[in-house]
């Protein structure tokens, strides 16, 4: 306002002393009006970006906000009814307490390669920003899994790995020859070093199963008198599990043990021997959630009832997705990232097979089964 009040008294004095030359009046007033103009328009625009520029600062904290609270890790699991995706999904939403951020679950009610394939599809076309994929069948989604990664989502695995083709890193619960030499040295402990063994397993396909099966396997050809004489499938289906279960009894009267590294497939192995009044004179080892198996190590049914962490997968899958979403990671071998604060701090890296190992197998005995609640 003092530079208009300034700028007329300087334009009014000329028409002034020049009243009796009307041109150069006139040429001195269109002079004030163009001071005018310019001085309306500087009052326009400095109004404008003071207006504008909370605004503007509102709208980018917003953005950010709306980005973090945006960001989705789509987990694609196996089967909807497999309580054990319950307590991974639990972990993820606990990472995403902490650092922003939503998970949920995708999975057909059944577990099914193609299945699977139509989610990835489907969330790729709503643009996802993560999926984390624990596989069926690890060669049936890899088309899926690049497609969605061409589609701008960061496309990873967890719990059951994919070919690694279809993606840059899987998140592991435990080294696949632990948890299979695992299960073999917690039957051999119940049976003894001799004996017919089987095995129910989830399905043909199943990464995850075929890698512990195989160190499983390995593990048990150092006992001589040991032989395995089956291996059976449950699909990821208790009734088919039971069924299996109860079909080996029949052509294996002899059998001494059964390895069942399956989940929900293990209990019904359990139920299975009930049945036929086997419980206890074939010895059972396995992996599964404590909540539908637990009672069946507790009235001796099972003998080698383990794990890991469920709850600490789905964590450690969480911030894993996020920090490559970020760009805090690119997905190779050698990159990490730390959780300073948290549930589980620590520092997690990519090895050199392209995995992230979150634990170690976790025994279930009387003394500790009260303990874990997933």
């Amino acid at each position: 306002m003092k530079i208009r009040s300034l700028l007329n008294s300087m334009l009014t004095v000329p028409s002034i002393s020049i009243v009796g030359f009307p041109a150069a009046r006139a040429e001195v007033n269109q002079i004030r009006a163009v001071f005018l103009n310019a001085i309306k328009r500087y009052q326009l625009l400095t109004l404008t970006l003071l207006t504008a520029f909370p605004l503007l600062i509102a709208w980018t904290i917003n953005a950010r906000a709306a980005g973090a609270d945006n960001f989705e890790l789509a987990m694609v699991i196996k089967e909807t009814t497999n309580p054990y995706y319950n307590a991974t999904l639990s972990g993820a939403r606990i990472a995403a307490e902490e650092i922003g951020g939503t998970a949920n679950n995708y999975g057909p009610t059944q577990s099914s390669g193609q299945a699977q394939v139509e989610l990835i599809n489907n969330l790729a076309d709503r643009h996802i920003p993560a999926i984390a994929v624990a596989a069926s069948d690890p060669d049936a989604v890899v088309p899926a899994m690049k497609r969605a990664q061409k589609l701008g989502a960061k496309v990873i695995t967890f719990d059951a790995d994919s070919a690694p083709e279809g993606r840059p890193f899987f998140v592991n619960q435990s080294t696949s020859d632990a948890i299979g030499r695992y299960g073999a040295k917690l039957l051999v402990d119940a049976m003894g070093p001799k004996g017919q063994v089987a095995i129910v397993s989830a399905q043909p396909t199943a990464a995850n199963q075929n890698a512990w099966i195989a160190a499983f396997r390995d593990e048990l050809k150092q006992y001589k008198e040991i032989e395995i004489v089956d291996e059976v499938y449950g699909y990821d289906n208790e009734q088919k599990a039971f069924d299996a279960t109860v079909a080996l009894t029949t052509k294996h009267p002899d059998l001494r043990g059964i390895f069942a590294p399956t989940c929900p497939g293990l209990p019904a192995v359990a139920r299975a021997l009930e049945s036929v009044h086997k419980a206890g004179s074939i010895k059972v080892s396995g992996n599964c959630v404590p909540s539908i198996t637990g009672k069946y190590m507790l009235d001796g049914t099972i003998q080698g009832f383990y794990l890991w962490d469920p709850i600490k997968l789905g964590y450690v899958t969480y911030y894993a997705a996020k920090n490559l979403v970020e760009g805090k990671i690119q997905g190779k071998a050698g990159d990490s990232f730390t959780i300073k604060e948290g549930k589980w701090p620590g520092k997690y890296e990519i090895d050199s097979t392209g995995q992230i190992i979150t634990g170690e197998p976790l025994q279930f005995t009387p003394d500790n089964i009260k303990d874990y609640n997933f």
